[in-house]
């Protein structure tokens, strides 16, 4: 119901030109995991965010974050998003669980968000995501991002082995989210401090060539590997940030692998949906390599694209053996 008021309006009284009264407030309510002030604190943060959220969407302006209780950098991430993807919330009344995040912090996930790029990107409809908003434990808020479907982080989640291996998926969750964020953002900044130094980036090119067994030619398709440095790698995505008014990453298919001898290293493999502005777009497979031995400090060493398909009709698929996976590479330590 939500959603049919705001394209309503939009439709009518923008086109007019004429400002109407129209009541766009959000309230989230926390259903379980939190209690009495902090309970009172992230329920008002969140609710102020939404709210300004929805207006903002509306009256079609810049998100005004001032008064609102942020960190600085969380304000900073969700300004960069605004500009080249606008969203709103659906829904007037939110009720979510919250979940520990650390020793002092929350997040909430499942906020529905619909979302529509920016300036003369032209969409059919708006789409759906998900958010998921960390906190502190006064309910300042942290850190504001799409969220990965629910499906696939609690499949990830529910094969912890352990409450380290299972916090340690929390974690890995959360960054991966942060990492499909900062391409809305265009945040080099985050993708200079995630990637190591060394840091290997692979790209997998299909090639096609015939073979013949003397009375006919049968094609083959293959995929070769070229690699980057990191700095080539940022040059690229900086040349890339400049040129599209927006770029859209989506993450499904989760998976997380743990190193079957070195327990601070993860293999993720996530499928990936890429577009932009200039109307280029890819689906494939990326596979990184996280190193967490340092919790304040975590890096990835590895970022391999492989394409899900030969063709571009979409019907032959690469074959998972054909994927870099967390057996493919040495780790010299």
């Amino acid at each position: 119901m939500r959603k049919i008021l705001i394209i309503g309006w939009l439709s009518c009284f923008c086109f007019l030109g004429v400002k109407a009264q129209v009541d766009l407030s959000v309230q989230l309510t926390i259903r379980d995991g939190a209690s009495g002030t902090a309970k009172t604190a992230i329920e008002r943060s969140l609710s102020a965010l939404l709210t300004e959220i929805n207006n903002a969407y509306i009256e079609n302006r810049a998100l005004n974050l001032v008064s609102l209780y942020m960190t600085d950098d969380a304000r900073a991430g969700l300004t960069s998003m605004w500009e080249n993807v606008h969203f709103y919330c659906d829904d007037a009344e939110v009720v979510q669980n919250c979940l520990r995040k650390g020793l002092s912090g929350y997040q909430i996930r499942q906020i529905p968000l619909m979302m529509r790029p920016t300036g003369s990107a032209t969409t059919q409809d708006d789409e759906f995501q998900e958010g998921v908003v960390n906190l502190s434990e006064s309910g300042q808020i942290t850190r504001f991002n799409v969220a990965l479907a629910t499906n696939s982080y609690l499949s990830v989640i529910s094969r912890g082995t352990n409450v380290t291996d299972t916090r340690r998926r929390e974690e890995i969750l959360s960054y991966v989210e942060h990492f499909r964020t900062a391409y809305e953002e265009k945040d080099l900044a985050f993708m200079n401090q995630i990637f190591s130094d060394d840091a290997l980036i692979i790209t997998g090119t299909v090639i096609r060539s015939k073979k013949t067994d003397g009375t006919s030619f049968t094609p083959v398709n293959d995929v070769i590997f070229t690699s980057k440095t990191k700095q080539e790698y940022l040059a690229a995505l900086k040349r890339s940030f400049a040129s599209n008014s927006y770029i859209r990453v989506k993450f499904d298919e989760i998976k997380v692998v743990k190193h079957p001898t070195l327990s601070d290293f993860y293999g993720v493999t996530v499928h990936q949906l890429y577009s932009n502005s200039s109307g280029y777009s890819d689906d494939g497979y990326v596979f990184m390599l996280w190193d967490f031995r340092d919790k304040d400090n975590v890096m990835i060493h590895v970022r391999a694209w492989t394409p899900k398909y030969y063709d571009k009709a979409k019907t032959q698929e690469v074959p998972v053996e054909k994927m870099p996976n967390i057996g493919s590479f040495k780790l010299d330590l």
